[in-house]
């Protein structure tokens, strides 16, 4: 109910208050459900369908308990086996979906022009006035309020440290993480360390979210948020990416946890091999690697941290370095920041050091900000690293930072007004800048300490890297080119960039699908069945298309990178990708640059095994063309299957590896059952098919 409505007479108030908010327009009825009853050609299919699957799962199910009769306790392991496969179908089971009511989001308010709450995501974000939603963020970026001061009376900084944490969740290894989906909002990542306090941004947030309903994410609003506070405090923007969809719960979080203040050095492996039950780091600890304070030790840690997110030395120094331009760190006491969310939901964070705002905010457990202008954008940063020598010291957080060193040259280290000084403030509303360990290891580290010296010299070199990546920072979980269009925001989207590895223009003048069928058919069903070229080429399709990944949009077989290495050389690959692209070089050739690799791969697997089924009594396999050829195979970097059928895979490391594929266990089971070539089997190292 809107705050200019009053109550209707006879009616209780504090029932109409309660009433959902439907901006004056009353919400659409869902529409009647209908059922309609089967014709009998389609309950036949159905019936096919169903006993097909069943005669699918017997098969699989014989094909994973059979054990070598030979084995003495081939009983107990086929027992064993079957209590994984049952648990393992049951766990698939866990996550119950929401009720449509939640799937087709809520009402938006009338200043979104939506009506209806049964419109697609889509069509809503197409209506969304983002320059609108740009003004509101500015008005509301300098409208500090009482439950949460601004510091400075400016929330810029607060919210662009809220995007880093959101977006810096990303990882290239599995594409786990980063913004979108809005995740931040949910636990694990709300009771994270990191995001001490950063729930309050949620509440400030929700008046905007409020106005433009679902078309605006969470996710989105995250971000441009961020984005026009760098705007309004001078940095360089890159664009604005659009099209994150919201998550309506942690369901996809749940299987991560906080890496807390774990050191890389003691996690298994290296990025490919990280646990994948882990979630982060959001960054390397502050403090250095196990709180040792240690600078020189800590560089390798914040390579390696940054090189998981896929960003190179340049990059993670602009970063940091921009982060820092903004804000200050909060430390107030010793006593720190109370409980987090997952332990104090009603009252999370609380603080307690006095009141817990203001100057007695706990966040992070240091205390001062970086530069003397912490709202305003400059390589301050830099020049502060490299003009003065640093010492370490305890803070009034009670944990190690750094200062300047005053037996120095007598230096005196630069200061900066303090966030609720009185105007004109005196030395009493000043302190002094300080620093991480992390920021000095930038400067002990004579790869890192060159690029701070360029920074700190040459602005334009900073604001050129910094715009850049920040956009890989808040985009790159976004995958192949989803970015969509937007009213009134068309010009802040910049052309596909490298990390997201544009694919070229598929071809203008395909050939029709059935001309393709046609010579495939020609082409190979005149040889020899016994060389085993169709399980072959169903392998090479299904190599090719596995992988995808769910998580960032990433990898599957559009672009055909699996010609290339590192795919080209995998072990899954063994006897796969020069046998199946010889067998296909007759049909490409004759066909030119109209037809793709990566639609020819595809559209032979299907056919085979459409063909597989002479009396076609089962629904037909469609085909979707459409798919481009890259140039190289760099994309699939991260992309090898973590899972090959050694004995050696785990449970877990098999349910992880399905759920980033976007597709149930029940899907990923049947898919077991597809042909399998015995001369790729033997190239892996195994006997038969």
């Amino acid at each position: 109910m809107s705050g200019n409505a009053k109550a209707a007479p006879g009616k209780d108030v504090e029932a109409q208050k309660s009433a959902p908010n439907y901006g004056g327009v009353a919400p659409m009825p869902a529409p009647p459900l209908v059922v309609r009853k089967p014709k009998d050609s389609t309950l036949i299919v159905w019936v096919l369908g169903f006993l097909l699957f069943l005669g699918l799962g017997a098969a699989i199910t014989m094909l994973i308990v059979g054990i070598d009769s030979d084995d003495d306790d081939s009983d107990d392991k086929t027992h064993e086996l079957r209590g994984e496969i049952d648990e393992f179908d049951s766990d698939s089971d866990d996550f119950q979906p929401p009720p449509p009511s939640e799937l087709v989001g809520i009402a938006a308010s009338a200043a979104s022009g939506i009506n209806s709450v049964w419109e697609p995501y889509i069509t809503l974000l197409l209506r969304v006035d983002f320059e609108a939603v740009r003004k509101d963020i500015r008005l509301l970026l300098t409208d500090s309020q009482d439950f949460w001061p601004a510091d400075y009376g400016n929330y810029g900084p607060f919210f662009i440290h809220w995007a880093w944490h959101c977006s810096a969740t990303y990882r290239v290894t599995d594409g786990r993480g980063g913004c979108e989906g809005g995740r931040v909002r949910f636990e694990p990542e709300r009771s994270f360390g990191e995001n001490a306090n950063k729930d309050r941004a949620i509440y400030l947030l929700q008046p905007i979210k409020d106005k433009y309903g679902r078309g605006l994410s969470w996710g989105d609003l995250i971000i441009l948020t961020a984005n026009t506070a760098l705007e309004m405090l001078g940095a360089p923007v890159l664009g604005f990416c659009a099209g994150r969809v919201d998550q309506i719960d942690a369901y996809h979080p749940t299987i991560l946890t906080d890496r807390g203040q774990i050191p890389l050095a003691d996690q298994p492996g290296v990025l490919p091999l990280l646990d994948p039950q882990v979630l982060g780091p959001l960054c390397t600890n502050a403090e250095g690697v196990n709180g040792t304070a240690n600078p020189a030790n800590t560089t390798e840690d914040i390579r390696i941290t940054f090189a998981l997110k896929g960003f190179n030395d340049e990059e993670t120094v602009a970063l940091v370095g921009g982060g820092h331009t903004f804000g200050k760190t909060h430390g107030a006491c010793v006593d720190g920041g109370g409980d987090p969310p997952n332990i104090n939901p009603a009252n999370p964070w609380k603080g307690k050091c006095g009141t817990g705002i203001r100057e007695d905010v706990y966040a992070s457990g240091f205390e001062g900000p970086w530069t003397t202008h912490p709202i305003r954008w400059d390589n301050e940063y830099f020049q502060n690293l490299i003009n003065f020598e640093w010492v370490a010291e305890e803070g009034q957080g009670g944990l190690t930072q750094w200062g300047v060193d005053s037996n120095v040259n007598n230096a005196i280290g630069p200061r900066a007004i303090k966030p609720f000084a009185d105007l004109p403030p005196s030395i009493n509303d000043t302190q002094p800048t300080m620093m991480l360990t992390t920021d000095i290891a930038f400067i002990s580290d004579p790869s890192f300490k060159l690029l701070v010296e360029k920074f700190a010299h040459d602005m334009h070199a900073f604001n050129e890297t910094f715009s850049n990546a920040w956009y890989k920072l808040t985009t790159q979980d976004m995958g192949y080119n989803r970015c969509l269009p937007t009213t009134n925001l068309n010009l802040f989207l910049p052309p596909p960039q490298e990390f997201q590895h544009p694919l070229p223009p598929v071809p203008e003048d395909p050939p029709t699908l059935f001309d393709t069928q046609a010579v495939i058919n020609k082409t190979l069903y005149g040889l020899d069945d016994q060389i085993g070229w169709k399980p072959l080429l169903v392998t090479f399709a299904y190599n090719c298309a596995q992988t995808w990944r769910n998580t960032d949009h990433s990898g599957g077989c559009n672009g055909a990178r699996i010609r290339f290495d590192p795919g080209k050389s995998w072990d899954s690959n063994a006897g796969v990708v020069d046998e199946g692209m010889t067998l296909l070089s007759p049909i490409k050739v004759q066909f030119g640059e109209s037809l793709t690799w990566a639609d020819l791969i595809v559209q032979t697997g299907t056919l085979i095994i459409n063909n597989a089924d002479p009396d076609q009594s089962n629904p037909l396999i469609p085909f979707c063309p459409g798919r481009a050829d890259d140039t190289d195979g760099d994309d699939w970097e991260h992309l090898e299957p973590l899972v090959d059928g050694d004995f050696e895979d785990d449970l877990v490391g098999l349910k992880d590896y399905w759920l980033r594929s976007g597709l149930s266990f029940r899907e990923m089971v049947a898919l077991q059952g597809r042909m399998r070539s015995p001369d790729q089997q033997r190239a892996m190292g195994y006997a038969g098919s």
